[in-house]
């Protein structure tokens, strides 16, 4: 067909093309109202699937899951012979427990220490320190570690949640240890709350605690920065001394704001006086009248005897030693005693008092065996006793 044709057929041809042209036609519309839904659309599991049916699935995943826990005293062998291990393994609580008993029962530090930071980082806190204090070894290590790495706030928090307050008193030299600076020292107990918890310690912390914190204040007063109460008290007293060689108010001030009980005192104030070589203070000081008597008598808390050998640490003349040996109660240990210290005129004068011939003539010899030559005092006090007509020998 020629295209002339093809032409006129599509013009003339009853049949049309498609019309882009033309109208769409519509769609008809739905004739239809929204119900509301049911308003319970659950359908139960089982009707579905059985009850025995889906147990055995759930076993199934729940067997896919299962891991197998190893013993605990495997693991502490591991950790203990240095091969590889893992602490995660351990999910149960009281696998954990066991964990943890295991790892006492080795008393090894390094494991106790690792077991117990595993349990802090996988147990709730309350219930880490709750087991935790069951153990004083694993206090004690947990204590440590938290000190090696100054984590002063957490060992306070700690001891508070367990109750340990007794120990609370050892924070006091964590925070001053390297700290020169006694306001700094002062700021950083109050900061602790210090004041406040002192209340908790027994009678023996308290005893400890109060007078460093009464020291500390008295050094900032006074500009002092000794270490010690003891210290500063023997350090005072040189000074006061220094200044006035009879002052005693102001130490005795300082005995009482520090609570310093009496034989520290007296120790400390016998061996200042004695270093310093103050023989007159030290006899106006321990010596006092005794009303029964009308004469002096030595008056300290410190035992006699322990009094004088103190004092010989400091060689006084030996007629200040002889003055105190008199007041030791047992006269066999006041001569023993008298003799260890050369304390010879002693020993005679009692041997003279005691009409003892015999005893005088014993010591002559014994001295001469210890290279006494006739120009010493004492053989010649020996000398006189032995050849006076006055004297009556008892034997």
């Amino acid at each position: 067909m020629s295209s002339k044709n093809i032409d006129d057929f599509w013009n003339s041809s009853s049949t049309s093309g498609f019309n882009f042209d033309e109208d769409e036609e519509e769609l008809p519309q739905p004739d239809y109202e929204f119900q509301p839904a049911p308003k319970d659309t659950t359908i139960a599991i089982h009707s579905l699937i059985s009850k025995k049916s889906l147990d055995l699935i759930l076993d199934d995943i729940k067997s896919a899951h299962e891991y197998t826990v190893p013993p605990v005293e495997e693991v502490i062998r591991k950790m203990a012979s240095g091969h590889k291990y893992s602490l995660d393994v351990y999910k149960k609580f009281s696998d954990k427990l066991l964990l943890f008993n295991s790892a006492l029962e080795s008393m090894d530090g390094n494991i106790i220490l690792k077991v117990i930071l595993f349990l802090e980082s996988t147990l709730n806190r309350s219930i880490f320190v709750n087991q935790l204090i069951k153990s004083k070894t694993g206090i004690k290590h947990y204590a440590n570690y938290l000190i090696v790495n100054h984590r002063y706030d957490d060992l306070t928090s700690f001891y508070i949640s367990t109750g340990v307050y007794s120990n609370m008193k050892q924070l006091y030299y964590l925070m001053a240890r390297g700290t020169k600076s006694k306001s700094i020292i002062l700021g950083h107990l109050n900061s602790l709350g210090m004041d406040s918890l002192q209340k908790m310690y027994n009678k023996d912390d308290s005893a400890e605690y109060n007078p460093y914190i009464q020291l500390l204040r008295w050094q900032i007063e006074k500009n002092e920065n000794c270490e010690s109460v003891i210290e500063q008290l023997a350090v005072l007293c040189k000074k006061e001394w220094d200044v006035n060689k009879n002052a005693v108010e102001v130490i005795f001030e300082f005995k009482k704001r520090l609570k310093i009980d009496d034989f520290a005192f007296e120790w400390t104030v016998m061996n200042v006086l004695a270093s310093k070589g103050m023989w007159p203070q030290l006899n106006d000081f321990f010596m006092k009248p005794n009303w029964l008597t009308k004469k002096h008598s030595l008056k300290t808390v410190i035992p006699t005897e322990l009094f004088v050998y103190g004092l010989s640490k400091h060689n006084p003349p030996k007629d200040v030693l002889e003055q105190y040996l008199p007041y030791i109660n047992n006269t066999e240990r006041s001569l023993l005693l008298a003799q260890k210290l050369n304390c010879h005129k002693f020993v005679i004068q009692h041997y003279i008092n005691q009409r003892d011939r015999v005893g005088l003539i014993n010591y002559k010899a014994s001295l001469i065996a210890n290279k006494l030559t006739p120009q010493n005092p004492e053989y010649f006090m020996i000398e006189n006793a032995l050849q006076s007509t006055d004297k009556k020998w008892k034997n």
